[in-house]
């Protein structure tokens, strides 16, 4: 999954999801079998629907139109919304975590490299499901309680996780010793959520400006956060 700055990781998502897929048939035969095209197709069109609206709100008939098939076409490939919104999720998780290991984003020691190749994870994925990212941010936030109670503590969990696995690999030299390091990644989160969520208002989904832009914000924490003697002894 995805949660600005940091790609998380966590293993309680997957046997989550793939107990309940088993339930469920959650991964469906029938759209893997369909051309790649037509899956990506789907699958853009209901994150869209799905980012852009709370889950009850979502109209199905719309992410059917938008991916230019037939509500019950799109009930033939998912027996009902909320299994299409877990396959999603799950999409969304896998995606992120392959794209994690093609940019070796925790092959590095350095927090602020960590995070410039997480940003070529990130939007390597946008550029392919354009609103998955504000999709994952989202379904944190969701109040249905079905999809509350399943993914709210996988976000945890992962967020948990992924903090562990930092404080386990970070050479802290890159970093200024005067600020608590867990008050820095909440810092430069909550900022990349803003960020991230001001730029899908903006209506231009222009992935190169956003990377553009991202990469600048990382290299101001960097001269902010970064280790050099022109941070020392600064308080925030």
């Amino acid at each position: 999954m995805i949660k600005w700055g940091l790609p998380l990781i966590g293993q309680r998502v997957y046997t989550r999801i793939n107990r309940i897929g088993q339930r469920r048939q959650l991964m469906n035969e029938k759209f893997y079998a369909l051309p790649e095209e037509k899956q990506s197709q789907i699958l853009n069109a209901a994150y869209k629907v799905f980012a852009t609206n709370q889950y009850k709100k979502a109209p199905t008939s719309e992410i059917a139109a938008e991916a230019g098939i037939s509500k019950s076409l799109l009930f033939h490939y998912f027996h009902n919304k909320q299994e299409l919104y877990l396959f999603l999720w799950k999409h969304a998780a896998d995606l992120t975590k392959k794209y994690m290991r093609q940019y070796k984003v925790y092959e590095t020691d350095d927090f602020f490299e960590i995070l410039r190749r997480g940003l070529m994870a990130k939007c390597a994925v946008m550029r392919k499901y354009t609103f998955l990212s504000l999709f994952s941010i989202n379904s944190y936030f969701e109040t249905e309680p079905d999809i509350q109670s399943f993914i709210q503590p996988d976000v945890q969990d992962a967020a948990q996780t992924t903090l562990e696995l930092l404080l386990s690999i970070l050479n802290f030299d890159f970093i200024r010793k005067d600020i608590e390091f867990v008050r820095i990644y909440k810092e430069i989160l909550y900022a990349s959520e803003g960020m991230l969520k001001y730029w899908y208002r903006t209506g231009n989904y222009d992935v190169t400006a956003f990377e553009q832009e991202y990469l600048e914000m990382i290299n101001h924490w960097e001269t902010v956060y970064g280790k050099g003697t022109e941070n020392d002894g600064k308080q925030l």
